[in-house]
Formats: structure tokens, sequence, C-alpha cells
């Protein structure tokens, strides 16, 4: 039966992924299809349609190696990081000027009232 529940359960998230995956391509929605599938899921939870008890086993699982997700970035982050010091400056010059940059020109074309409503 502990077998058959963890079947169901990764099945349930398997397919609101899926579905969501089909949904956003066939819509041309501009939202991650895993944002939605969580919705879906979220919603099938809520409704009861599917017991939380049910996905309980494989959440809890999920959550437990979740951390092996990010391992990838981290190493391909300390493999790049002597090209990181080597630009650090630049990165931060980029990472702090063109947001305010943007700010600012965004602030004058509004200011000019040509696109407002």
């Amino acid at each position: 039966m502990q077998l058959f529940n963890a079947l169901f359960s990764m099945l349930c998230i398997v397919v609101c992924l899926y579905s969501a995956k089909l949904l956003v391509a066939l819509t041309a929605l501009n939202i991650p299809a895993p944002l939605v599938g969580l919705v879906m899921l979220f919603i099938l939870l809520h409704w009861r349609i599917i017991k939380p008890q049910r996905l309980a086993h494989t959440s809890q699982f999920l959550i437990k190696y979740l951390p092996l997700f990010f391992i990838p970035v981290g190493v391909g982050f300390i493999s790049d990081l002597n090209t990181i010091t080597d630009n650090l400056l630049l990165i931060g010059l980029l990472l702090t000027l063109l947001p305010c940059l943007v700010l600012i020109l965004v602030g004058k074309l509004a200011s000019k009232g040509k696109y407002r409503d």
C-alpha cells in the first residue's frame, strides 16, 4: 500500500506539471509551466480533489533532497569564479547603474504624460 501511495502521489505531481506545460504551450502564456502546475496542484488540494495525506510521502522525499538540485548551479558558479572576480567592478556597475538608468528614463517618460491612460 505504501508503494501505491508513493506512485500515486508522484503521478499526481507529474500530471500537474505536464498538463501545465501543455496548457502553456496551447495558450502561449508568458507564465512558467512549473508555476502553473503548482497552482493546479494547489487548486486540487484546496478543493480536496486530492487529499493532502496522499501527497505527503512524496512531498517529504522531494523536500528532503531539494538541496541536490542546487549543486549544479553552485558548481557552475565556482568554476567561473575567476572570471567573476576579474570583472567584479563591471558586474557591480551593471547591477547598480543600469536599473537606476532605466528608472530615471521611465520616470522622465512618465512625467511627460505621453504614456498615460
